[in-house]
């Protein structure tokens, strides 16, 4: 469960995603910025309560890359289990990476296998791809085009939750693709007796916790978090935190 927003231009990149997670997993802990290692790149991104991983980040070169789960009968024997790997540990292994490298390993080193099935987007200044990985399936990769694209996944009546989302997009993109406070008001979409199924979504075991929103431009990353307190809907004016990244080629320009 999980609803991501793209917007590619060349220079410009804004990517806006809601976390669908069980009502009693651990509280977020707010972004943060992870200090270059031995790649010398750092990166910001807030971080799950309960396993440490995380859903979405930007890294310095200004590559961004979130996660969603997939859902499929194989994957129900391995909820739960501390012997298999969290897929929240596949975004930082994205962005502790140069973009280039980071593609090549997405194309020819990241092993699915021991992860429950999961839906990853990466995005750079210069390329974007979905890699899709169902157990039942092989893994699936497709080029982003620019302009809009979103992604949606739902464990609960997917084929007709997702539709509904689709077309909800499709009618949020062609009327002028409105936003609130830089936040696009599909994100936002809480619809009167829908909300089982809306973007921000509520259900009596699940709910839409946070909203993360990256967006790259020029010489910087700007990274913004809105945890969601309780059943309300959150305030795009008010982000609990705002990080910003200066761009690794800015960097070098100044020096």
């Amino acid at each position: 469960m999980c609803t991501v927003t793209v917007w590619r231009e060349p220079g410009t990149v804004q990517v806006t995603m809601n976390r669908d997670e069980r009502w009693g997993r651990a509280p977020e802990l707010p972004p943060s910025v992870r200090p270059g290692g031995p790649s010398g790149i750092a990166w910001a991104a807030p971080a799950d309560g309960e396993r440490g991983g995380t859903w979405m980040g930007v890294n310095d070169r200004g590559t961004v890359a979130c996660l969603l789960n997939g859902y499929t009968a194989d994957d129900l024997s391995l909820l739960g289990r501390d012997d298999v790997p969290s897929r929240g540990e596949i975004v930082p292994a994205v962005l502790e990476r140069t973009p280039a490298d980071a593609f090549r390993w997405l194309a020819d080193g990241l092993d699915p296998s021991p992860y429950p099935s999961f839906t990853l987007l990466v995005i750079s200044s210069s390329d974007a791809i979905e890699l899709r990985w169902r157990r039942s399936d092989r893994l699936l990769r497709r080029a982003l085009d620019s302009g809009w694209t979103m992604v949606s996944s739902s464990f609960w009546r997917p084929d007709e939750v997702l539709a509904w989302r689709q077309s909800r997009f499709e009618r949020w993109r062609d009327d002028g693709a409105s936003h609130r406070d830089g936040v696009p008001l599909f994100n936002l979409l809480e619809e009167p007796g829908r909300r089982a199924w809306s973007p921000f979504m509520t259900r009596m075991m699940s709910a839409t916790r946070s909203l993360t929103q990256v967006r790259v431009h020029a010489e910087r990353a700007a990274l913004h978090w809105w945890p969601r307190e309780g059943r309300d809907p959150i305030d795009p004016t008010r982000p609990r935190s705002e990080l910003e990244l200066p761009l690794w080629t800015a960097r070098e320009t100044a020096r």
